[in-house]
């Protein structure tokens, strides 16, 4: 039985802590992270359906983005890619059938498309506000004409010290599971001004390579790369420690 501190949105941290739950484990619900729509609206009579990509970078731009795909579009003459299987079995469930990489990132997006489409013209990327510009500045790059939709955004709430303290006691070795950068950045940054000395007793677990080398930065000691950031693989990761 392993102690799992889920920093999540609320809607995913309760899924995923009733997950963790029915495994056996004690999972500990502190989201740092909410999501709101930013209330764009987007459609796609300004791309050709043939030769375009449409790129679902969350679940959240499934959520809060899908109606621009709907609206006015033959679904199956769509290209669809989805960065990771939530992602790809929400669109599922919405009656669109996508592709996903086997790496839950930017750059396995990158690999898919080099290994499975020929010469898209356009690229639609639904995204949430901010983050990286790999995918976006990659495709530019091969001459793929990008539109950017931020259907949602992130924001922070306060955290409680009581409730950050519960989460992270030192008393109570724990994994501590992060979904994103900016989330580890956060969590670290919650733990210094509270005087939290936990970067040498968790092991933290991150979706990418990427986050594990500024987790090394930040301080944190034991570092394990998830196969991504799904409900799924970190279960994998919690299933194979000893």
């Amino acid at each position: 039985m392993t102690r799992v501190v889920v920093t999540r949105a609320t809607e995913d941290a309760e899924r995923l802590g009733r997950r963790l739950s029915d495994a056996g484990h004690i999972a500990i619900q502190l989201p740092l992270m909410a999501i709101e729509s930013t209330g764009v609206s987007w459609d796609t009579d300004s791309t050709p359906a043939v030769t375009t990509i449409y790129i679902f970078t969350s679940v959240n731009a499934v959520r809060h983005g899908l109606s621009g795909l709907t609206q006015g579009s033959e679904s199956s003459l769509m290209q669809v890619i989805a960065v990771g299987l939530r992602t790809r079995t929400a669109l599922a469930d919405a009656g669109i059938q996508a592709s996903s990489p086997t790496r839950e990132d930017s750059e396995g997006i990158l690999e898919l498309l080099e290994a499975t489409y020929s010469a898209p013209t356009h690229a639609v990327i639904i995204k949430g506000e901010g983050g990286r510009d790999v995918l976006s500045e990659a495709l530019s790059s091969h001459n793929i004409q990008v539109t950017t939709v931020d259907c949602y955004r992130r924001t922070w709430p306060v955290i409680s010290t009581d409730d950050l303290r519960e989460a992270v006691s030192v008393d109570e070795p724990s994994v501590v599971h992060v979904a994103s950068g900016e989330t580890l950045l956060r969590l670290s940054q919650l733990c210094l001004e509270q005087d939290l000395q936990v970067l040498n007793v968790h092991r933290i677990v991150v979706p990418s390579q990427r986050v594990a080398e500024t987790a090394q930065e930040l301080g944190w000691q034991s570092r394990i790369v998830a196969e991504g950031a799904s409900d799924e693989a970190l279960l994998r990761v919690i299933a194979q420690l000893p």
